[in-house]
């Protein structure tokens, strides 16, 4: 089971350069609230894979609900990139999420941590997650449409 694969690591180097030195976390000990809401007319749940605060290892969590029509304050974080999936509740095969392969477990919860050079889920499954990138904003909201 594949868990980051090499395109994490390919991320990683394109924001931070393989010798650059640069933290990835926010200027000035900013934290970023990661914030979803939903647009749909159905309840959907939440995966991510994120570093939380004053963390060094990725926080696996899921999955949390959001009601149709409204929106839910998911994890707090001074990384600026982490990583989301969300999917109509009870339909996974209903998904937003692109980008890369993290863990997920079903039917969950779940909630576990992997080092950034693992390269296996410890748990679960790999599924697709969209990446994100923070600008430094306190919120990043993300907003899912039908």
């Amino acid at each position: 089971m594949s868990l980051r694969l090499l395109a994490a690591t390919a991320i990683v180097a394109a924001i931070s350069g393989p010798a650059s030195g640069h933290d990835l976390r926010l200027a000035d000990g900013g934290v970023v609230t990661f914030r979803t809401c939903n647009h749909t007319k159905d309840p959907i749940v939440v995966g991510t894979s994120y570093i939380p605060v004053n963390g060094s290892l990725w926080r696996n969590k899921g999955w949390t609900q959001v009601g149709a029509g409204a929106c839910r304050d998911i994890f707090t974080t001074s990384n600026h990139t982490f990583y989301a999936r969300a999917e109509t509740k009870g339909h996974s095969d209903q998904y937003w999420g692109t980008s890369i392969k993290q863990c997920v477990a079903y039917p969950g919860p779940y909630d576990f941590t992997t080092r950034s050079e693992d390269t296996t889920c410890p748990q679960g499954v790999p599924a697709d997650m969209t990446t994100f990138h923070s600008d430094g904003r306190p919120v990043y909201v993300w907003n899912l449409n039908p």
